[in-house]
């Protein structure tokens, strides 16, 4: 895909629609568009955490294997939102699978070049950080939901 491809998907991203332009240029040299079949996998949990992925189109689950059980699903991911935060922080390793559940398109940004123009410049690294920080906030609430939901009393649990 070419630069002016990712950088109208980059200016069309919720996550990034309002970031800097000269921003989502630098980004754009770092990413690639690229398209998922379904039931790929985007990441596995455990393994190097490379990537950042700003989902333009599709669906992707989030994911948690459980020995005995298998892979659970934890959350579901569309279009306009964003997949991975552990390749912000160390050891830069993912917690989750993450897989396309229907043709995926994302924007995916190269962690270690990000990492470094984040840490050269500071005020982009807070601009991302304040925006990653407000995604793990809403799925964090979401995941408080699903359990207040899972451990309700049976009369009190949605039918």
């Amino acid at each position: 895909m070419s630069k002016a491809e990712i950088l109208k998907a980059l200016r069309q991203h919720p996550f990034t629609h309002d970031m800097e332009e000269a921003w989502k240029e630098s980004l754009a040299e770092i990413a690639q568009l690229q398209t998922y079949a379904p039931d790929t996998l985007l990441l596995r949990e455990g393994r190097a955490a490379d990537a950042f992925f700003l989902i333009v189109d599709g669906l992707v689950a989030i994911e948690m294997f459980i020995p005995g059980q298998g892979a659970i699903r934890l959350q579901t991911v569309s279009a306009g939102e964003i997949v991975g935060w552990s390749w912000a922080l160390p050891p830069y390793r993912w917690e989750f699978d993450a897989r396309a559940l229907v043709e995926t398109t994302a924007v995916v940004l190269d962690a270690a070049p990000l990492r470094a123009r984040m840490s050269q410049d500071c005020a982009l690294a807070a601009w991302i950080l304040s925006r990653l920080l407000a995604v793990v906030a809403g799925r964090l609430k979401a995941a408080r939901l699903q359990l207040l939901d899972l451990y309700a009393p049976p009369e009190r649990r949605p039918a």
